[in-house]
């Protein structure tokens, strides 16, 4: 029994000085900055204010990987697709009744749309938002 916890003593201790270089060698936290649209398609990227290239807004699916709300008015089908409460269906719908119908006042203008009811509208309701500039977004090259 000594044996044994002589033998576990010496493998804790030679398991500290590892442990304390890794802790010691890791780095800071890294400074955050806001996220924001960077360069032209096809080379655009997420970055900071600081980074080079033209600052833009982000595109549909940078605003779903940072949790940003997608414009009604702007957002195509593939990204609507995933809000929640919307479909690939009901994405398209809403894609096509935007068309037909002219851009949305609200985000209640949803109801408009076939298939789209209550209760799909409170789950969509976070994700969704209709921006004031009514300006056309120029066209991906």
């Amino acid at each position: 029994m000594p044996r044994r916890l002589a033998t576990l003593l010496v493998l804790a201790l030679l398991a500290i000085p590892p442990l304390l270089r890794a802790w010691a060698g890791r780095p800071g936290l890294a400074v955050r900055c806001a996220p924001e649209g960077r360069g032209e398609p096809p080379r655009h990227w997420l970055g900071c204010a600081t980074d080079p290239g033209p600052a833009r807004g982000p595109a549909d699916d940078e605003r779903l990987l940072l949790g940003l709300p997608l414009d009604l008015n702007e957002a195509g089908a593939p990204a609507l697709a995933f809000v929640p409460g919307l479909s690939a269906r009901l994405a398209r719908n809403v894609v096509e009744d935007r068309a037909r119908r002219g851009p949305f006042g609200a985000v209640d203008d949803l109801l408009r749309v076939d298939g789209i009811g209550s209760v799909r509208l409170e789950r969509a309701r976070g994700a969704l938002s209709v921006e004031v500039n009514m300006a056309p977004r120029e066209a991906p090259r």
